[in-house]
């Protein structure tokens, strides 16, 4: 049994959460390798799960709630006979309103929820005793809405929105391209990236780059489109393998050999 569960939340909290997912399975142990992305999660643990920061690391025991900073390299989710876990994924004015804690301070790491967010454990509780996908949705909206009735929404809490929408949808182009479609100024933008994001401009549209040409291939299973996201094939098969750790048409090969998480592939397929 393999069940998998996306929506989208309500219109209205987009701006703070972009996605919610989840996944129940009953099968055998399998460790997969999640590719460099630029997401940020709360993910709430509900069966047998360990994680590492970076593969190669010795795995530990996934806690009930983890906040999961955005990837520049790839780094492991090892799963046991029973999976049962969901995640919401946070936009940076999301991270910013709804935990205090931007993208920065997680950047290439994790942090239990409860030390993110000590008065967390009401809305742990409810989310175990919940027990399907869309009774997890609903909680989770309801605490975000109570979180949300007073923030700001001027200044930077704009420019953070504009920035996951607009650059997600545009991973290309000079500094001053982005500034100006946030309405910014270079300086105003770099500090925002610096003091929000924890990248430097360069090396976030590298990452939203292969985040979207590995998608790409993941989606279509073409690599002619996703390496179009480059100058050429040997550039992205470069850029590829650099972030991975293989090459486009070995990725390829993986994921379609059997049952795979969006983002990563089940290395025991490699054997």
């Amino acid at each position: 049994m393999r069940r998998n569960q996306q929506c989208a939340p309500q219109t209205a909290l987009r701006p703070w959460i972009a996605d919610a997912m989840g996944r129940t399975a009953y099968g055998t142990a399998a460790t997969y390798r999640i590719f460099p992305n630029m997401n940020y999660e709360i993910f709430f643990n509900f069966g047998d799960h360990c994680v590492n920061t970076s593969v190669g690391k010795a795995l530990r025991p996934l806690r009930t709630a983890t906040v999961f900073g955005p990837k520049t390299s790839c780094y492991q989710h090892r799963v046991g006979t029973y999976t049962d876990w969901f995640l919401v994924q946070l936009t940076p004015l999301g991270a910013r309103a709804l935990l205090g804690c931007p993208f920065a301070a997680l950047i290439n790491a994790d942090a239990n929820l409860e030390e993110v967010l000590p008065d967390s454990n009401k809305l742990v509780d409810e989310l175990l005793k919940a027990g399907d996908f869309p009774a997890r949705l609903q909680i989770f909206e309801h605490w975000a809405w109570n979180r949300l009735r007073h923030v700001d929404t001027g200044g930077r809490a704009r420019a953070l929105s504009a920035l996951h929408s607009k650059m997600r949808a545009l991973p290309f182009g000079a500094v001053d391209h982005f500034a100006r479609k946030l309405d910014l100024g270079q300086r105003q933008f770099r500090n925002i990236l610096r003091d929000e994001i924890g990248l430097a401009p360069k090396e976030l549209l590298g990452l939203f780059r292969i985040e979207q040409a590995w998608t790409t291939l993941y989606l279509t299973g073409s690599i002619g489109e996703a390496s179009a996201l480059y100058a050429d094939h040997a550039h992205f098969t470069r850029e590829f393998n650099r972030f991975t750790g293989m090459t486009p048409i070995g990725y390829k090969r993986l994921k379609f050999s059997g049952d795979t998480i969006l983002n990563g592939f089940n290395e025991a397929l490699q054997t």
